[in-house]
């Protein structure tokens, strides 16, 4: 039995109308569903918690929608033994999918679910906010700053709604953040990673903890990201000038950012990081709230894709 999650708004609506494809394509095929249609902001979370919730035979969960829907999903998922996580992208930027070479085409991304034999496991990251109960994992990345703050104009910007109209949506991310840079302004960073060694920075700009490569619609973060290897591959871009950052941000699509002096690329189990001031952060795009102090690490536990 497949129990499909789906946002139906997902990209202005794109959810349900790649939910009304792959619905005919199971009842042609005559294959046993359930589906759930989210109705506000953390309902995909309360869906796959209660489905989780005291079972101990597998259980086939679909998600339907974008990374945000996807991060809502993983921190529902308890049981992660039994658990196996499918994925069908209809959001704006995808960046999951990509990342893992799901199609676009969604009766492609339901054939390589419907037919997975290997389940393959992959990390996932959890960020703990220190001056806050709050904890969120993520399944892309987790970005602290520059990123969280283009992530949070994005959650209700007229852009992103209108490039999404002319199927633009990944360019989303790139027009808020020239729109951003103007007045955003750098802070101070300390790091302590894998809870001995401490590096610090001056005027970060983007500090970005991945799990996959991409992040914001094709940014390629972290171009050598092993998403299944228990690590957090974290860039950082430091102490340049606006305009130097206005030269840098393209070839972040091409994921050659590292040739730039004041970008920093390494990897780490865990990473504590320390902000002069409070700062937005970001899960998987979505805003999770403002941290001077915040903890990361990957879970022990790794997801079972339908791959």
């Amino acid at each position: 039995m497949y129990h499909f999650i789906i946002n139906p708004k997902s990209k202005t609506g794109n959810g349900y109308k790649v939910w009304e494809v792959v619905k005919k394509k199971l009842d042609e095929q005559k294959i046993a569903y359930t589906y759930h249609l989210t109705q506000y902001a953390f309902h995909a979370t309360k869906i796959a918690r209660k489905l989780c919730k005291g079972k101990f035979q597998a259980i086939y969960l679909i998600v339907i929608g974008g990374d945000g829907t996807v991060n809502e999903v993983i921190n529902g998922i308890s049981n992660y033994k039994n658990v196996f996580l499918g994925y069908i992208p209809s959001g704006s930027s995808n960046d999951l999918a990509r990342s893992l070479n799901i199609p676009a085409d969604p009766i492609k991304a339901l054939e390589l679910i419907l037919n997975a034999k290997t389940y393959p496991c992959f990390d996932h990251g959890i960020v703990n906010l220190q001056n806050k109960t709050t904890s969120r994992k993520f399944s892309v990345s987790c970005g602290i700053g520059f990123d969280a703050s283009i992530c949070y104009e994005a959650l209700d910007s007229k852009i992103k709604k209108w490039l999404n109209s002319i199927k633009l949506g990944k360019l989303t991310y790139a027009i808020i953040g020239l729109k951003q840079l103007i007045t955003y302004r750098p802070s101070d960073v300390t790091l302590i990673l894998d809870e001995h060694q401490i590096k610090q920075f001056k005027n970060v700009y983007i500090l970005a903890s991945m799990i996959q490569p991409y992040e914001g619609g094709g940014l390629m973060m972290a171009p050598k990201a092993n998403p299944s290897d228990q690590k957090l591959s974290v860039c950082i871009i430091y102490d340049i000038n606006k305009l130097n950052v206005l030269f840098l941000l393209p070839s972040l699509f091409l994921g050659r950012h590292s040739h730039f002096n004041k970008v920093e690329l390494f990897e780490c189990t865990s990473l504590e990081i320390k902000t002069k001031e409070p700062l937005l952060l970001h899960t998987d795009g979505e805003f999770v709230g403002h941290s001077n102090h915040v903890k990361l690490h990957c879970k022990k536990e790794q997801l079972h894709l339908l791959l």
